[in-house]
Formats: structure tokens, C-alpha cells, sequence
């Protein structure tokens, strides 16, 4: 236990909101020359690029390229970051209490994210897998290597939810099937089923983008279940509309468990998240800010919640540390605005799908090396950049990681 801390400014989560709100406020704080300090607060000593983890899950890259330590980010800083889990926030008080202690702050940006939504499906949490946290996805890895060595002929992959994460799963788990398993392990076969509750997958995309989708999984191998609810799961099957069908693998995709009640008053709440205004700041407390999975609010006069992805985190984690800058200064801001610059989704190594703000598609190996692209440049550190270029250029003749160290 360490003894309560005092700071300017504390960041609860380093996720891709929480990161980039460290990244916006650092920067800003030695533009204006203020003599500030930040305190980032998480239960792992490292920030995760959560829309890598299905890689990492599947082999296809290190787990280290989707992990970058928390310490190089307050380096050579004034700021600190502290290992800990957040128990309980106390905003009419300033206070946050965590396992190491209270913490004290002058403003408090909240992006502790979100938990996995299993819908009460009788033991799906208990044994399904999924692919939320970085060790999460080195659990499955493991767990499907160790498996393939036990020289079963057939192994079942059902993957439950036809959203982003579920495709990019299926994609990369079929992609493992077609190539390097063919040549490691001839003589064993791996079946990758998608599970959707409605008749789309990804729901949010234009047809034209279903359709490809569609096209590309079945090109791979996979077999997509439409109109199909998991109302079972077991060790080693699934219940589907009332069918058992085996399951060596069941991995959850299916939804997002809004977590801000377990932290806070329910008064505080809405929907289990965080209630902001235009400018992202808690609708009681103008001191308490809430970005990523946790907010919820809308553009200025839009009534559509922010959705949960990874871009809008990164946005709204810059513009939260903006404003923070700009109300200890006084100063006033815009309001934020979120607008999506596209989507970017692998379905499996080599072939992806752009979907741009007017509707264009592109697909194929091009959309692909673009997802990538993208992905290097928002990792930090010139070295890391480089290592991971090496290493990703490489995997390309060669196999991907097949290391059981369980």
C-alpha cells in the first residue's frame, strides 16, 4: 500500500482513449509551459492496441507489437504512472480510491473501457474465449497450439458474433488454417464457423462491404450461421437454436459490457456509462472527464451515442486533454465532434476492406497494407516502428508464432 497521492491531473485507464489523452495533455502542458503533472492509472504496466489482439491470437504477430510499456511514456517526464486497479470514484470529493491507496486530483479523465457482454448465455463465461485483453489473446494462442499437438483431426472454431472483431477473428483463424497449418500440421484440419445473431454481418457497414465480406470468408473456408443464437456453451459444444453442435473453440465476439457502475454511484450513470456534454465532461462534475467505451453522449444537437470503436477513443482522448489544457487556462474551446474517417478491416493476412466516409469500398491486398500502414504509424517510438516493419516483413516467408509455452 502506498501512501495517498496528490496530482493535477489523474487518467484512469490506458487504453487507446486513456493514451491518447496522456499524449494530447503532456504535449500541452509543455506548449503553455504549465507546471502540471499527470498521473496514469491502470491495472497493467503496458498499453494495449486492442485491433491487433486477434493477430496475436492467431500467431500472426508478436505480442509485443500490440503492447507498448507504460513507463516510456512518462519517461524524462514530470508525469508518473502508477500499477493499480481503480475501485471505487468519489467525484463530489476528488478523490479516487485504488488498491494502492486514495488519489487526490484537480481533474480526473475516466476511459476504464468496457467488459465483454456475455448476455447471460448459460457458460458462456466461463467456457468460451475471447479476445479483449492482451492476455486473453495469448491464452487462446496458447490453448490452439497446445491443442494442434494433441494430433486431433479436426479442430472447431466457433466464433460467436458477426460484428468487426468476430470477422477479423474468423479471418485471421482461417487465414492460420489455409497456409501454415497445411504445412506444420498436414493432417489436421481446422473448422472456423461464424455465429450471428441477425442475418448481416457487420451491420454498421454498407451492403457493398457485407457482400465482400461475405465473399472473402466463404472464399476462405468459412461457414457464416445467420439468424443463429447461442443459448448454451460447454467445454466442447455449443447450443444453437436449440441444436448441439461440437466447439473445441468457442470465442466470444458478440457484444460490450458497459462497466461505470461498478465505479461509480449509479447516479452518476447513464446506461451504465458516463453522461457528457458537448465538451465530453461529466454532466455534474465539469472536472471530471469521460472518453472511450465509457462516455456517453452525442455530437451537438445528434442524439446517436458515440460508438464504441477505437477511433472515436483516440479522438475523443485528444480532445479531452485539449480542453483540460484549455479550462486551466481559462480558455474556450469548440465542442467535440466526432466524424469517422473510414473503417479499415483485415479479414485474414493479405486481404482487407476500406470503407471511406462517402460510401466508396475498396478491398483486396491494397486495403490491406493500408490497415497496416495506419497501424505502424500511430505505434510510438521510432525503434518500435522499425522492429515491427522488420519483423512483419519477414513473417511474410516465413511461418507465423507456433511456440507452445504453456
Amino acid at each position: 500500500m502506498t501512501n495517498d497521492i496528490k496530482t493535477d491531473i489523474v487518467i484512469l485507464g490506458a487504453g487507446i482513449a486513456g493514451y491518447a489523452a496522456f499524449k494530447s495533455l503532456s504535449k500541452e502542458l509543455k506548449k503553455n509551459n504549465l507546471k502540471k503533472t499527470i498521473t496514469l492509472i491502470d491495472q497493467n504496466n503496458y498499453f494495449t492496441f486492442v485491433p491487433l489482439l486477434h493477430e496475436v491470437a492467431s500467431g500472426s504477430i508478436e505480442p509485443s507489437h500490440a503492447a507498448v510499456p507504460l513507463k516510456e511514456l512518462t519517461y524524462s517526464t514530470p508525469h508518473q504512472y502508477i500499477k493499480a486497479t481503480i475501485e471505487k470514484i468519489f467525484p463530489e470529493k476528488n478523490i479516487v480510491q485504488t488498491t494502492v491507496g486514495k488519489i487526490s486530483y484537480d481533474y480526473c479523465v475516466v476511459a476504464i473501457g468496457s467488459g465483454v457482454n456475455y448476455f447471460n448465455t448459460k457458460g458462456a463465461k466461463t467456457f468460451s474465449y475471447c479476445v479483449r485483453t492482451l492476455q486473453d489473446a495469448i491464452h487462446l494462442h496458447r490453448s490452439i497450439i497446445s491443442k494442434l499437438e494433441s494430433c486431433d483431426k479436426e479442430i472447431t472454431i466457433n466464433v460467436v458474433g458477426g460484428g468487426y472483431t468476430g470477422i477479423e477473428v474468423a479471418g485471421q483463424f482461417s487465414y492460420f488454417a489455409n497456409h501454415d497449418l497445411k504445412k506444420l500440421y498436414p493432417n489436421t484440419k481446422i473448422v472456423v464457423n461464424v455465429i450471428q445473431a441477425s442475418d448481416k454481418v457487420v451491420p454498421q457497414l454498407p451492403a457493398k462491404a457485407q457482400n465482400k465480406i461475405i465473399s472473402q470468408l466463404e472464399k476462405m473456408g468459412v461457414k457464416i450461421l445467420f439468424n443463429s443464437k447461442v443459448s448454451e456453451v460447454q467445454e466442447k459444444e455449443i447450443t444453437i437454436n436449440g441444436k448441439i453442435i461440437p466447439s473445441d473453440f468457442t470465442i466470444w465476439c458478440a457484444g460490450v459490457e458497459n462497466i461505470a457502475g461498478h465505479m461509480m454511484d449509479a447516479s452518476f450513470c447513464e446506461r451504465d456509462r458516463l453522461p457528457v456534454d458537448n465538451f465530453l465532461q461529466h454532466k455534474s462534475y465539469q472536472n471530471l472527464y469521460a472518453i472511450g467505451d465509457i462516455v456517453c453522449g452525442s455530437n451537438q444537437n445528434d442524439t446517436i451515442i458515440y460508438p464504441q470503436i477505437g477511433e472515436a477513443a483516440e479522438s475523443q482522448g485528444i480532445y479531452a486533454g485539449k480542453h483540460t489544457i484549455c479550462a486551466i487556462l481559462k480558455k474556450t474551446i469548440a465542442p467535440f465532434y466526432f466524424k469517422s474517417k473510414g473503417t479499415l478491416m483485415p479479414i485474414g493476412d493479405n486481404y482487407g476492406i476500406i470503407v471511406f466516409p462517402n460510401g466508396w469500398v475498396l478491398s483486396g491486398f491494397f486495403a490491406w497494407w493500408i490497415r497496416r500502414t495506419v497501424y505502424i504509424v500511430f505505434m510510438p517510438g521510432k525503434l518500435r516502428k522499425f522492429k515491427i516493419i522488420v519483423d512483419w516483413t519477414l513473417n511474410l516467408f516465413g511461418f507465423r508464432n507456433m511456440v507452445d509455452i504453456s
